[in-house]
């Protein structure tokens, strides 16, 4: 039922027009350039989405290689039953028979030994059901978060693309979520993330699917060496029983573009017609061993940080702040990790995208989804694919983000100065005042985050002493704009509000000063309420 291999039902918009494919059809028309945008994928689940069409498309080039991406959907539905061995259920969303496979989700021995495993009664009213999930987003891995922007079971539950994206979801990108609900081999622990980080010359889906599966073809041989995949193998981990108590696999049985499917899930349809999950625990992770903790298992779309001080090498791992400028220089730069090729500008002219996408998780939290697709114009590609000129753009970027960490300071001591209303003495480790100031530190990240990138790029063909003065005048200009809006948000003394404001300046002004940046070439605001002077 809903078969992947013959139904049509993964909505795209094409070049001319929107329709629905079937996974072959969409293969054959990623291959031939055709495929523009998905219609049903929410903004967290297509780069899942799309990593997993180019493991399955990478997987049957190995076994059936061809000069160019075949458009022929036949080649495609060949390919797809090959690494089912011959199992068409194993691509079907439902499948009545539970001793048979079916989409990322493993048989059973039988419904009667299984069935109480995953929720199953029998009562003297009948049977009773207590589903995983009743909505597919339900079952997403936003469910994790309880505040989530996001909101839960707003799709209705016979909306079948919105069930293959969610499982697909919770199959490849969860972490550990409790007892027995184990997380995938690739992240760093149970409560990391999966990150999604590549080098691309263009957003088009088909584009990048077509270039990503060449790269990983150019990327087989090496990555079965160095981490001993096979090279003929498993790809899909979900076509024979898991006893739940063991390791579905070892990583030496798989492939080395093999798809997850983390969690003992099963789709049933009620009477209905609508869908549902059923889910059982484990007492282990699906693949193995255990020994492999730290994520590194030769993902190509995962950076991996060499400077882990417990691990020593680990997938990365995004905090709460995300894709940070910061963050994304370090990456760009290797600064502390190490890109795979997938990640690396590669030769050719004009500009080209870093894409980075990660769902953040936490102890049982979603701590925000993160996504940038930052543009590279062609001649600070260049500058990366040179060693000497790539060192020092790195340079001019540790410079730009130390002047933001130094505005910062200053920034920070008048914010304090400002909410404790110009005390003789300042307190700054007050834990109500620390927390005010952080709040106000993330909209200054965010003054100068969407230009930092821009001003960087320029540093290809300019020079960098001018760039970094104008940087610098344009940061305390945001400093001081940012401390004026404060100045009537933030909660000061209703008796000392003039002394507040005017210390608060003064130290913005000081502190601006001693580390040597300019001074405001904004004029500052001041309060209108003349009882107060009289306080200063």
């Amino acid at each position: 039922m809903h078969d992947l291999l013959m139904e049509p039902l993964i909505g795209v918009r094409l070049t001319n027009a929107e329709d629905s494919l079937s996974l072959p059809a969409l293969l054959a028309a990623l291959s031939a350039g055709e495929v523009e945008a998905y219609t049903g994928l929410r903004p967290h689940q297509a780069d899942p989405w799309h990593v997993f069409l180019v493991q399955l498309a990478a997987s049957i080039q190995a076994r059936r290689p061809t000069e160019e991406l075949p458009s022929d959907p036949s080649y495609w539905r060949d390919g797809l039953l090959d690494l089912s061995d011959g199992m068409h259920t194993a691509w079907h969303l439902v499948v009545e028979d539970v001793t048979k496979p079916a989409f990322l989700q493993h048989p059973w021995i039988s419904w009667e030994a299984e069935a109480v495993d995953f929720g199953v009664k029998q009562t003297r009213r009948g049977v009773m059901y207590t589903p995983k999930a009743s909505a597919p987003d339900e079952l997403d891995v936003l469910v994790t978060a309880k505040n989530h922007d996001v909101k839960m079971a707003r799709f209705q539950a016979d909306v079948v693309d919105a069930w293959l994206y969610a499982l697909l979801v919770l199959q490849t990108t969860s972490g550990v979520l409790g007892a027995g609900n184990y997380g995938i081999i690739r992240m760093n622990a149970g409560v990391a993330s999966r990150p999604v980080i590549a080098w691309a010359r263009s957003l088009n889906p088909s584009v990048r699917f077509v270039d990503e599966v060449r790269m990983l073809h150019g990327l087989r041989r090496q990555t079965c060496r160095d981490f001993h995949y096979a090279s003929r193998g498993l790809v899909l981990t979900w076509l024979t029983r898991w006893d739940r108590a063991n390791h579905y696999c070892l990583c030496s049985d798989l492939e080395p573009w093999f798809i997850e499917s983390c969690r003992p899930v099963r789709l049933l349809r009620a009477c209905d017609g609508s869908l549902y999950a059923l889910g059982a625990t484990t007492k282990a992770r699906q693949i193995g061993p255990k020994t492999i903790e730290n994520g590194d298992v030769g993902d190509p779309w995962i950076p991996i940080n060499v400077e882990d001080k417990k691990k020593g090498r680990s997938a990365l791992t995004l905090s709460a702040d995300g894709l940070s400028p910061q963050r994304l220089s370090d990456l760009l730069f290797e600064q502390g990790f190490e890109l795979t090729a997938m990640q690396r500008p590669r030769p050719g002219e004009g500009a080209g995208w870093f894409v980075a996408s990660c769902l953040v998780r936490g102890q049982g939290t979603t701590e925000g989804f993160h996504r940038i697709e930052l543009p590279v114009p062609a001649k600070a590609r260049l500058a990366l694919l040179n060693k000497q000129h790539k060192d020092t753009l790195a340079m001019l970027a540790q410079q730009l983000l130390s002047d933001t960490k130094e505005v910062q300071r200053a920034l920070s001591a008048a914010f304090t100065v400002l909410i404790e209303g110009g005390p003789a003495k300042t307190d700054f480790d007050r834990g109500a005042v620390k927390r005010w100031v952080d709040s106000h530190r993330a909209h200054f990240v965010t003054r100068w985050g969407h230009i930092f990138f821009p001003t960087l790029w320029r540093g290809a063909d300019e020079a960098h002493d001018v760039l970094r003065k104008e940087w610098r005048q344009r940061l305390v200009n945001e400093a001081q704009s940012l401390f004026d809006e404060a100045v009537m948000r933030l909660p000061t003394p209703s008796n000392r509000g003039w002394r507040a404001v005017v210390r608060a300046q003064s130290a913005l002004r000081g502190m601006l000063d001693k580390l040597g940046l300019p001074t405001p070439a904004i004029t500052s605001a001041e309060p209108t309420d003349s009882t107060d002077k009289e306080m200063v």
